[in-house]
């Protein structure tokens, strides 16, 4: 195991609300991982990426055999990075990014085995987060376990909220319990709370348990989360042991953590979809639309929690709510 300690150096998580230079994200091109369907999610991709274009750059990796097809879709707005990609959840196979109090960023490239293996590691997933490294031009730590970016969620004042389900699954770490898992996210994150969550979303083969799937940090001490109120909702009783786990949770400096229960589609797809895959880009908090009856009380409601951003509703019913893992902000060098 690495000896690397970026906590010691001064390191520490950067949250999802913090500015970005930019957005990535990666083309898609598995139909088998896509839940819409490949030209349904594709057309998914292009909605979000050109809607968070109209606040800040983005740039959309995609292979060189289907750029131009991609470059129609996409239009002027959005750069385009050719270069191999398979999967489009870019959030699970990039690197973490870190920050210090003066500024500086670096990253931490993680182990991906294909969502613990059950999707297709494809040759093009080897080093990705590493040429991202390059193109980005951040110094490097490399993590020492097989971890998606989805799969943590962070306030930038050191509580993560992780899941059992991912980060202790035998597919993914078999080696590893509870106090080393934890020892870890001290160590390459800053780390000195760890919230335990259980059990994730239904019905995914993969990302199930991603707790940016589920539970999001929507500032420090304060969490959202997916909370059905029908017993017989597939996600009803996850939910119900993580709603109980958090209310029992504390801050680093001993506080209640404060929960927000929110509402769930009324379409109940094979995998359960959620309104917790918002994504925070400059000035603009990008929320999903299922073609649901919730749609328009879930934009209201995340409206409600960021008051100083523009809330903006975007197609994304073909990729099940999950902006936050499609959309990868690169954070600005900013000093606190």
């Amino acid at each position: 195991m690495t000896e690397d300690n970026p906590s010691f150096d001064g390191f520490f998580p950067v949250p999802d609300w913090a500015p970005h230079t930019r957005t990535w994200m990666s083309w898609p091109t598995d139909p088998e991982e896509m839940p819409g369907g490949l030209l349904e999610s594709r057309v998914a991709f292009a909605h979000i990426a050109r809607a968070i274009a109209r606040h800040e750059p983005v740039r959309m990796i995609v292979p060189a055999d289907v750029a131009k097809e991609a470059a129609l879709t996409l239009g002027p707005r959005v750069e385009i990075i050719e270069r191999p990609s398979a999967h489009g959840w870019i959030r699970d196979l990039a690197p973490t990014f870190i920050t210090t109090e003066d500024g500086r960023i670096k990253t931490v490239a993680w182990k991906f085995n294909g969502w613990g293996g059950r999707h297709i590691v494809h040759e093009e997933d080897h080093g990705f987060a590493e040429e991202l490294v390059r193109l980005m031009d951040f110094a490097n730590y490399r993590g020492p376990i097989v971890l998606e970016g989805g799969a943590v969620q962070t306030d930038g004042l050191g509580t993560a909220i992780v899941t059992e389900q991912t980060l202790l699954s035998p597919n993914r770490n078999p080696l590893i319990g509870r106090s080393e898992a934890e020892e870890i996210l001290m160590r390459f994150f800053g780390i000195v709370r760890v919230i335990w969550l259980g059990e994730g979303i239904s019905g995914l083969k993969g990302g199930g348990g991603h707790v940016g799937r589920f539970c999001r940090f929507i500032r420090p001490g304060v969490v959202a989360i997916h909370s059905p109120d029908d017993p017989e909702h597939p996600d009803f009783r996850a939910m119900q042991d993580n709603l109980n786990r958090l209310k029992l949770a504390r801050s680093p400096f001993g506080g209640e953590v404060e929960v927000i229960e929110f509402p769930v589609p009324e379409k109940i797809q094979p995998a359960s979809s959620s309104y917790m895959g918002f994504y925070l880009a400059r000035g603009v908090v990008l929320t999903p639309r299922l073609n649901d009856p919730v749609d328009d009380e879930a934009l209201r409601r995340i409206a409600e929690l960021f008051p100083d951003r523009e809330a903006v509703q975007v197609e994304a019913e073909a990729v099940g709510g999950s902006l936050h893992h499609m959309a990868l902000g690169e954070p600005e060098p900013t000093a606190l």
